[in-house]
């Protein structure tokens, strides 16, 4: 009976491994981008991710390091342009809430309005627990215009076996590629158009992804497929491909990649 209860919770254990790590978690935290996604438009739809999400703004924050624990929406302060404080009145990781993502908290609620007094800052004033042990209390940061399209925050490299990942038998490397929000394909582009429009960027060169994982979940995370093992230095990513929720197209991106440790 010992051997049996020991057996099953080794399994339990190696069927959650943890989140992959990367030199973002040897770093101390940051919030990388703050974006003002929807302006009272959250739609219908979105009601699973929050009961009174529909009609509200979505202003999705992440951080370099994944947030762990409940959220508290008090924990958040967004200031607007005429210096007005506003609480959230949800705050969900979701939906990039799996175990490699989790670095994206949406914020939901009335936090600003264009063009009259949009949010300009976004700060972490009460806890907010982060992986390794951090916290994200007195992390603060502007907050990326309404009009302004979707760009590339993070970058990070795992080994295909350290996720859960469509990309095809044979991936020597997967790229985690972060938006700043939730991207989808721009009207007009396909997705072997969207695939090309990704370069990685290695010591001997460029390498274009052979396929992209972990599409069509309208969150803000894409699984770049890569055939080379070799240290990716960089990511960039062609103009005009993507869009937000809002339909804005995104800029010419690049990040630099965070290495997996």
């Amino acid at each position: 009976m010992r051997r049996a209860l020991i057996a099953a919770a080794l399994a339990v254990g190696c069927s959650h491994p943890p989140p992959p790590r990367s030199t973002l978690d040897t770093a101390p935290p940051r919030i990388a981008s703050a974006f003002f996604g929807l302006d009272h438009a959250m739609p219908d739809e979105t009601r699973w991710l929050c009961k009174d999400a529909p009609g509200r703004d979505g202003l999705p924050v992440t951080f370099t390091r994944r947030v762990v624990g409940a959220i508290d929406p008090g924990a958040f302060t967004v200031t607007t342009r005429s210096g007005a404080r506003r609480h959230p009145s949800c705050a969900t990781t979701r939906p990039a809430n799996a175990r490699a993502e989790g670095h994206t908290v949406l914020l939901l609620g009335e936090l600003g309005g264009e063009p009259a007094d949009p949010p300009v800052e976004v700060e972490v004033t009460g806890s907010l627990p982060l992986a390794g042990g951090a916290q994200g209390q007195g992390l603060r940061a502007p907050v990326i215009a309404l009009a302004d399209g979707p760009t590339l925050v993070l970058a990070i490299a795992v080994a295909p076996a350290a996720i859960a990942s469509d990309c095809p038998r044979g991936t020597q490397q997967i790229v985690l590629a972060i938006w700043a929000g939730g991207v989808t394909l721009a009207p007009g582009v396909d997705e072997d158009t969207h695939r090309r429009g990704y370069r990685a960027i290695t010591d001997a060169g460029e390498v274009v992804p052979r396929a992209l994982g972990d599409l069509g979940d309208r969150d803000n995370y894409e699984h770049l497929c890569l055939d080379t093992g070799a240290p990716i230095r960089r990511v960039t990513f062609s103009a005009g491909l993507l869009v937000d929720p809002r339909g804005d197209r995104n800029p010419a991106t690049a990040i630099e990649v965070s290495a997996a440790r």
